[in-house]
């Protein structure tokens, strides 16, 4: 039941190398980590004797600060010494990319594809996870940026508090965003521990009314204006580094047509961007991904989100695959350009975050795809 049980229990099923324990990078991340945060209100229930108590959420896209409660000192026991971020520092704006997530109109865009089940196939996390969730989670640094010890730093439970929250936001935006009715994952069985420490499962249909687990959320309204990447105001400039990662987008190895027909009735839309034969740093690498290409004369660099970039975990050990998936909401002008068989140029602008150097390692990507769908998925 203590702290320190519970920080390991994240690890148990975040950090793990064992494929069948991990609930990062596929649709199950969502739920467990629900799971998780009820069983960490279920402990504090019982260490204080007191049933209403409920945890808090910290809402990022109305204050992109740390709130000045989780600051002070070793005698504030929501402070953490290892975070690599001040008090004034400011998270970016298009870190916090909820208007791509809440327009994926599939949950698997949204929440992730199922999980591997063989060598060979690759994991393919959704949006929310790939931009908002791993962002924050970097920026922040220190024991959150890692899947060994985030579990530890009070500020977790804030920060997936607000996840747990924007996942209910999601199903509420849009009629069109509707929940897995997959058998594979409605039984979905995801274990944790209860207010007295000891084992419980859930299937994962047990765990989409958060009224039934014991909570509701205070409301469901976002800062509307807090990174629609379309709007000009919140996209980021292309700055030129030394470090750019800068590979072509192979037009024989995408979706061409099938991505243009995406766009009868609409302005932007979800793709897959795939990498084959990527070489990643073994560590998180945040970047600003932009399209470049040529038009009328003028060059063009569409943005199309901020990712956080993580080490991916081979089915029986820590190792990177060669495959790297990120879920992007491109505009119409991109897929008129594809069509267009224009040369484009895919960009990873790595971002400096607060009080750590960009990483020397340049990233390196071959064979850069578009694809619509996922063929494991």
């Amino acid at each position: 039941m203590g702290y320190t049980a519970q920080g390991m229990l994240h690890a148990t099923f975040c950090a793990t190398s064992i494929y069948s324990n991990q609930v990062h990078y596929n649709w199950y991340v969502w739920p467990w980590h629900r799971l998780y945060l009820w069983s960490m209100e279920q402990k504090l229930q019982k260490a204080v004797n007191e049933p209403t108590l409920a945890l808090h959420y910290w809402d990022w896209t109305k204050s992109n600060f740390i709130p000045e409660h989780y600051w002070g000192d070793e005698s504030n026991p929501l402070f953490n010494v290892t975070r690599l971020v001040s008090q004034t520092d400011e998270i970016p704006k298009d870190f916090i990319n909820v208007g791509a997530t809440f327009r994926a109109d599939k949950y698997k865009t949204f929440g992730g594809y199922p999980a591997i089940k063989k060598r060979g196939d690759s994991q393919l996390d959704g949006i929310a996870e790939q931009s908002f969730h791993n962002n924050i989670h970097n920026w922040i640094g220190g024991q959150m940026a890692t899947f060994t010890e985030s579990g530890f730093d009070p500020i977790f439970y804030g920060h997936h508090g607000n996840c747990d929250r924007i996942w209910d936001a999601w199903r509420a935006y849009s009629p069109e965003n509707k929940l897995p009715s997959d058998e594979e994952w409605l039984e979905k069985r995801l274990f944790a521990t209860d207010g007295n420490g000891r084992p419980v499962d859930f299937k994962i249909k047990e765990l989409l009314d958060t009224e039934a687990l014991g909570y509701r959320f205070a409301d469901l309204n976002l800062n509307p204006n807090y990174c629609n990447p379309y709007l000009e105001a919140d996209k980021p400039e292309r700055n030129e580094t030394g470090r750019d990662c800068i590979a072509p987008l192979n037009l024989k190895t995408s979706d061409t047509d099938a991505i243009y027909k995406e766009f009868e009735d609409k302005e932007r839309t979800h793709v897959i961007l795939h990498f084959e034969r990527a070489q990643l740093p073994y560590q998180p690498y945040c970047a600003r991904v932009f399209f470049e290409y040529d038009k009328d004369g003028s060059k063009q660099s569409k943005y199309t989100g901020t990712f956080t970039i993580l080490p991916i975990l081979d089915l029986d050990s820590v190792l990177l695959q060669n495959g790297v998936h990120l879920q992007i909401e491109i505009e119409k002008e991109i897929a008129e350009a594809i069509e267009a068989k224009k040369d484009i140029q895919v960009i990873f602008q790595p971002v400096p975050l607060p009080n750590r150097n960009i990483p020397d390692e340049i990233l390196k990507l071959e064979n850069i795809s578009l694809v619509t769908h996922y063929e494991n998925g």
